[in-house]
């Protein structure tokens, strides 16, 4: 075969690799790899970079994107089982082959380790549930109850992380996964109390800050509605962190400060948005819990998966279908859980750890939103398109053809000016949080760069501002990457305001409450009037413009509508052609990986 790093140089040329395969490839060649297996390191890494945590060996061989296979599979897999740079996970190898999936070995890892420990609370003896304190009589999911034969999956939810070490709440925007974690902290503090037991450390965290403080917020909003609110308030966290303070991951590093030798002092971690989660951290919250810790994982088991690599809690869902659960566990959760007498049990480890929360009290089945979600999450885009064509004026859906960028320049300008005219970081940051318009692409002619340069010169136009100078008051910034050293995270957002002595200072809202940093002190940011689906995970919006590109584009995919969509609280406008909504609602996102089948 040719060199492959001339077909790696090539490749750079067309974009259709980055420096850093082409320079783990000849890293492996300069250490002895033969040809294919140099191609295999820059496939991995490839891999790695899209989202997967392995490479799955192709059926017909290695190829780079558009070339034709550069050798059999058989060829391939002989010369990946005889290189010394390959192993089976029991020696430190820079690749790991698997099955026919290939890994870099700190993935490899990763992966195994996430298993072995979901695995070991998976087998823990299910406890037993006071059902009576979750039914309709016993006051705590008074509203959760909608009619009689109807299941309040609420209730069911907070009893099966009751009787489990580890349990997965799933739901969408409104369908009370905050009001399900402070009614289940209450529980878990009256069986303690019930046993003479202190009470237990809990500890609440999100994958970014902004998510974190969203949760607490959240949290002491709903104490309101709790009768016994105020002895929850004694014994509840005074915050929820980021999970890198929690683990206590530092710059410069990539081992957290609390691993399975040094676990966190808690009982019970309960984390929100753990959609977001990518593999890596997820292993290390993994490792991190005490052997006798419960963990819950709060998300939507629809939205896009993690920027990085691995789709975790969408596994974990997928593994264990939706309530499907065993005859034993609808047996001990009864009267919360309908019998099936008729159905087999699912042969699913995780079967009896996942709920999903199926009712949402924000958006109603009638309502355009909430319709057009349900049709988006079902990928039926004739209904997706009706609910746009009946909607009022909560919801616009526009499908004719590429939309007006100057007419949405202009309207989005204007939607900002409360942004600009903010005199208080606080004002400033609830303007922020009212209006977003989101992109599928980063880059493209309706990619959030190119529509955060319109906006930014038709304010420029219209209040006087210098278009050259990067900051000015009312400038929207969204972090790029985790600084550990200032203690912002990749996609928190902030305000760049101008004080009573008129010097610029940016302002977020983090889990500790505002933070400011002089422009100089920022962490690697760009402009936010516009942002990427993916980068608005973790965040809602009142008003939500979702821009889609004028031609279709791989990275489109059924989950990425249903997160832009679902970020709006009130208003929503759908913008772009209609084919190109029908061809995302008929991609699903798959991220290649072994974690299912770890799990058994």
């Amino acid at each position: 075969m040719s060199n492959p790093i001339t077909h790696l140089q090539q490749a750079l040329t067309r974009d259709q690799t980055t420096p850093l395969d082409l320079a783990l490839a000849t890293w492996a060649r300069s250490h002895g790899a033969s040809d294919l297996v140099a191609l295999a390191m820059a496939l991995t890494t490839r891999a790695v970079a899209e989202g997967h945590s392995c490479c799955v060996l192709p059926p017909d061989g290695p190829a780079l994107p558009g070339e034709q296979p550069l050798c059999t599979a058989a060829e391939f897999r002989a010369a990946l089982e005889s290189s010394a740079l390959v192993g089976d996970g029991t020696a430190p190898t820079p690749l790991v082959l698997e099955d026919d999936r290939l890994y870099l070995h700190r993935y490899w890892t990763y992966e195994t380790r996430l298993a072995d420990r979901l695995k070991a609370l998976l087998a823990g003896e299910p406890a037993p549930v006071d059902t009576a304190r979750l039914g309709p009589a016993g006051g705590l999911f008074e509203y959760g109850w909608v009619g009689d034969g109807e299941t309040n999956w609420q209730a069911v939810a907070a009893a099966v992380a009751l009787r489990h070490r580890f349990c997965v709440i799933s739901g969408g925007p409104g369908t009370g996964k905050t009001y399900t974690v402070l009614r289940l902290i209450r529980l878990l503090l009256a069986a303690a109390a019930a046993a003479s037991d202190p009470p237990p450390v809990i500890r609440l965290a999100a994958p970014t800050g902004k998510a974190a403080a969203r949760m607490m917020e959240s949290i002491r909003a709903g104490l309101d509605d709790l009768a016994e609110g105020d002895e929850l308030v004694a014994h509840l966290p005074d915050k929820a962190s980021t999970l890198h303070r929690l683990l206590g991951l530092r710059w410069g590093s990539v081992l957290p400060r609390h691993d399975r030798d040094n676990p966190l002092a808690a009982d019970v971690v309960i984390v929100d948005e753990a959609s977001m989660i990518d593999l890596p951290l997820m292993a290390k919250l993994a490792d991190a819990l005490p052997d006798h810790g419960r963990l819950v994982l709060l998300g939507d088991r629809y939205q896009l998966a993690s920027v990085e690599s691995g789709s975790v809690l969408a596994e974990l869902a997928a593994a264990a279908g939706v309530n499907d659960f065993t005859p034993t566990q609808r047996a001990a959760l009864a009267p919360l859980v309908p019998a099936a007498p008729d159905a087999a049990a699912p042969d699913r480890p995780l079967a009896d750890h996942v709920v999903t929360l199926q009712t949402s009290h924000r958006f109603s089945p009638e309502s355009p939103i909430g319709r057009l979600a349900a049709a988006v999450n079902a990928g039926d885009a004739d209904a997706a398109v009706a609910v746009g064509g009946a909607a009022d004026g909560h919801l616009v859906v526009d499908l004719d053809g590429e939309p007006d960028l100057d007419a949405l320049t202009a309207t989005l300008a204007a939607a900002y000016q409360p942004l600009l005219d903010a005199t208080t970081p606080e004002a400033a940051l609830a303007a922020l949080d009212g209006v977003r318009l989101l992109t599928a692409t980063r880059v493209g002619p309706t990619g959030a760069q190119a529509m955060n340069q319109r906006i930014v010169e038709h304010l420029a136009e219209a209040r006087g501002l210098d278009p050259r100078q990067p900051w000015y008051h009312g400038r929207p910034v969204i972090v790029r990457h985790n600084d550990y050293r200032v203690g912002l995270f990749n996609g928190d957002t902030g305000v760049c305001l101008a004080g009573d002595d008129g010097h610029l200072r940016v302002w977020f809202r983090t889990e500790t409450g505002l933070q400011t940093l002089l422009p100089a002190s920022m962490p690697a940011h760009e402009t936010a009037y516009a942002m990427t689906v993916h980068k608005s995970q973790g965040s809602e919006f009142e008003s939500v413009w979702l821009l889609l590109p004028a031609q279709d584009s791989p990275v489109l995919s059924r989950e990425l509508v249903y997160t832009g969509i679902t970020r709006a609280r009130q208003r929503l406008t759908v913008l772009g052609p209609d084919a190109v909504l029908r061809a995302a609602l008929a991609r699903t996102v798959g991220r290649d990986s072994g974690f299912r089948t770890r799990l058994g």
